[in-house]
């Protein structure tokens, strides 16, 4: 992946659909995504999932399964984790702001 890619992990889309139906966000996941499909040129992550899995349940620091999961994709390949989550901060050294 070159530094102008933006990829989010498929777990992504669940999150969001998540706090949308909490009614945290009020776009829909799909739309958000879709929506920074045109704009920046996102697109989903083609890693596959049981890797991400397999790397998931080797990190024992949270137990968020979002954030378990989402470190453990990003990880695979030492990937830019974007997030303001400071408990990822302060376990996964590639976590930016």
């Amino acid at each position: 992946m070159n530094q102008h890619e933006w990829r989010i992990s498929p777990i992504v889309r669940l999150e969001l659909h998540y706090l949308h139906e909490i009614g945290r966000i009020n776009p829909l996941a799909d739309t958000i995504i879709a929506d920074l499909a045109q704009q920046v040129g996102l697109s989903i992550c083609p890693k596959p999932f049981s890797d991400v899995i397999a790397k998931a349940t080797q990190l024992s620091w949270t137990r968020d399964p979002f954030d378990r999961i989402l470190v453990a994709h990003a990880s695979l390949n030492d990937d830019i984790l974007v997030t303001s989550d400071q408990n990822i901060h302060a376990h996964y050294p590639h976590a930016r702001i």
